[in-house]
């Protein structure tokens, strides 16, 4: 079944069929009413003289894109209304619950026991008002990391991360809940494969990795009956790992990647890189937005990771740096127009000792005792010089974790 479709003529693409302008067609120096954008040509007139089109388009086809196509508007810097370290105590408290709801998940999907999907979405809410209010702090809290529970913590990080791409995106609240349920449930196949599988200490053989593959159709299997549970979310659980190019598992067309499971795929990336794993040591947060750069249209939505980069920045908040000086600190936030210039809490002196935490803003250029003015020399993978992030919260902001408590 058809549908015409008004969209902004920013959004029009090669091989869109129009029907109709926002303008008698007389009035556009076109040679054809009612056609496919077959030329370069066709597609800067229109873009020209009109502000919106309507388009025909495959019922099914618009349900992938519209969102897709919304988010083509221009992107919003992410708010920062709390400092950090007022949001800080606040955002650990609903990143242990979203942790604790993550482990739950995954144990009651091993079980095979029914999911309360309703309990994960008020812990998504929570998320949602603290990235609205200040996400760098949850960004922080992303860089502690917990080997024996990484499947579920990288469930919360990859929801969290969605969540701000899509506040970046300009997404409304009940699209941002969206993303943030499919983040969390978008592994929970993994709960079907054999632990010596999915927690073995190197690189999987042939068949393993064939085995773990299987784990996004297992997931949508355990999903796929549960009506609480909505259909976008089970399409990401069985197609997050489908590439743009029609490569990945399972191989799909382009056009058949929902706009949600294209956000899923660049943050599921991104956290897998910058996380040890079983399987490979972390990268640094600029090496990993590099590897996704390389792989824009390709692998990953060229828009999407430009626009993911774009919101972390260079040096994404939580980020370990070492200065020009040999000190160490950690990014607090970035400049959307300085992204080489953000603002760094040092942590370490230039002898690796923890040091009387001080703020700043290199856009500023503030100098060394010396009169050396702070540059970033180069950034460090989580836990590079031993430095732990969930030591150093506890101790500097009196936050303690669940288990300690």
């Amino acid at each position: 079944m058809s549908l015409k479709v008004k969209i902004p003529a920013d959004s029009l693409q090669l091989g869109m069929y129009v029907v109709e302008l926002d303008r008698p067609w007389l009035d556009v120096p076109l040679m054809f009413q009612k056609f496919m954008i077959k030329r370069e040509v066709e597609l800067k007139t229109l873009k020209e003289y009109c502000k919106y089109v309507y388009i025909e388009v495959d019922e099914q086809f618009w349900s992938l894109q519209k969102d897709k196509l919304k988010a083509k508007a221009k992107t919003a810097p992410l708010p920062e209304n709390t400092p950090l370290h007022h949001e800080l105590k606040r955002a650990h408290g609903t990143y242990e619950a979203a942790r604790e709801e993550a482990i739950n998940l995954f144990e009651l999907a091993k079980m095979g026991m029914s999911l309360d999907i309703a309990h994960t979405r008020r812990v998504i809410q929570s998320c949602m008002i603290s990235i609205m209010s200040n996400a760098n702090a949850l960004f922080w809290l992303t860089r502690i990391k917990d080997k024996s529970q990484f499947t579920a913590e990288h469930s919360v990080r990859v929801a969290i991360l969605a969540i701000a791409l899509g506040k970046y995106l300009k997404l409304d609240e009940e699209q941002l809940e969206l993303l943030g349920l499919c983040g969390m449930l978008h592994d929970l196949g993994k709960t079907q494969i054999p632990e010596e599988i999915v927690d073995k200490p190197c690189q999987l053989t042939e068949v393993e990795m064939r085995v773990m593959q299987k784990h996004t159709i297992l997931g949508y299997e355990l999903v796929n009956s549960d009506h609480t549970i909505n259909r976008t979310v089970k399409d990401v659980i069985k197609n997050h790992h489908a590439h743009i190019d029609g490569t990945g598992y399972p191989k799909l067309p382009a056009e058949q990647i929902s706009f949600y499971c294209r956000i899923i795929s660049i943050v599921d990336a991104y956290d897998s890189m910058t996380s040890d794993t079983c399987y490979n040591r972390s990268l640094s947060a600029r090496d990993a937005l590099k590897e996704l750069f390389n792989q824009r249209n390709k692998q990953f939505d060229g828009e999407l990771v430009e626009a993911f980069i774009r919101m972390l920045g260079i040096y994404p908040p939580g980020t370990l740096v070492e200065m020009s000086n040999g000190e160490v600190g950690i990014v607090i936030s970035t400049h959307p127009e300085k992204k080489l210039k953000p603002k760094v809490e040092l942590v370490r002196d230039s002898e690796g000792k923890l040091r009387k935490s001080l703020i700043i803003d290199l856009s500023k250029s503030p100098a060394d005792k010396s009169g050396m003015r702070y540059s970033i020399k180069r950034p460090l993978a989580d836990g590079a010089m031993g430095f732990d992030m969930r030591s150093y919260i506890q101790q500097t902001h009196h936050i303690q974790s669940n288990s300690q408590r």
